[in-house]
């Protein structure tokens, strides 16, 4: 079922891709609810587009799914409830939207797959670049730009960067600075869960309890060859949702090396 995600997913997140850019310029944000910081609650048309749109291709294609996604759209209410023996598919249609509405490059279309608790597989697509990553558990990370061939991935050769969120401790970033030469704060959970892999960053921390959907990126990173860690322990796929509430902050790292590096930084 793996395979049949990762290729039912792909195609929809071009597309998804294609919309968000036909439409950047020309939606404005609002804010979900009415409140909360620009950072976390900036949405748009298009992030209502671009749901709708892979929402229908996993409905038609991938039946008998349950799914987590990031907008309230009518197109949620096709699918089954979650239940413990039916597979779960992730969806944020615009991670980052905040970028995307700025202008930013930073933001992208993912998607990953729960079966039994576990993330499976996960896939994330940059439309500015055309770039897709995917990983299947056990199976690796694999890479393909716009028009080009497949490639696996794997986390050597990451710039000496750590990435943090606009939410993390100001602190943080002084003390990150033993690790690595530059600290970059990080707008996009695309980028910064799947630093290493992405070959953006060595290492990446962000402050509390993880969601689902920055846990699309740690498979990537995991299966590149890289670490994560939640509160210290090394993450082996769990859904967030069923994890404790002290399992943070999540820790990024292309090594285990880098992961504790990090993590005693940040706890000095």
């Amino acid at each position: 079922m793996e395979q049949r995600f990762v290729d039912v997913f792909r195609i929809a997140a071009w597309q998804a891709g294609a919309v968000a850019l036909r439409l950047r310029g020309r939606v404005a944000h609002e804010r979900k609810g009415g409140a909360g910081t620009l950072e976390g609650s900036a949405v748009s048309a298009a992030d209502l587009a671009t749901q709708d749109l892979v929402l229908h291709a996993l409905h038609a294609y991938l039946p008998g799914v349950a799914v987590d996604a990031e907008e309230d759209t009518d197109t949620r209410r096709l699918f089954a409830p979650e239940g413990p023996s039916r597979p779960l598919v992730v969806v944020d249609p615009i991670d980052g939207s905040l970028n995307y509405l700025r202008g930013s490059d930073d933001f992208a279309v993912m998607g990953a797959l729960v079966r039994e608790g576990r993330f499976t597989a996960s896939l994330i697509h940059f439309p500015v670049s055309g770039t897709t990553v995917w990983a299947v558990r056990g199976e690796g990370c694999w890479r393909e730009e716009a028009g080009g061939e497949r490639r696996r991935v794997g986390v050597a050769g990451a710039p000496d960067v750590v990435m943090v969120t606009p939410r993390s401790p100001r602190r943080w970033r002084t003390k990150l600075a033993e690790v690595a030469p530059e600290v970059l704060v990080s707008r996009c959970s695309a980028v910064d869960s799947s630093a290493p892999a992405l070959g953006r960053a060595r290492g990446a921390v962000s402050e509390g309890r993880p969601d689902r959907r920055r846990a699309i990126g740690f498979l990537l990173t995991t299966e590149a060859g890289g670490v994560v860690t939640l509160g210290g322990t090394r993450w082996r796929g769990e859904d967030p949702a069923r994890l404790p509430r002290d399992a943070a902050p999540a820790v990024i790292g292309d090594s285990e090396r880098t992961a504790s590096h990090i993590l005693a930084a940040i706890n000095r």
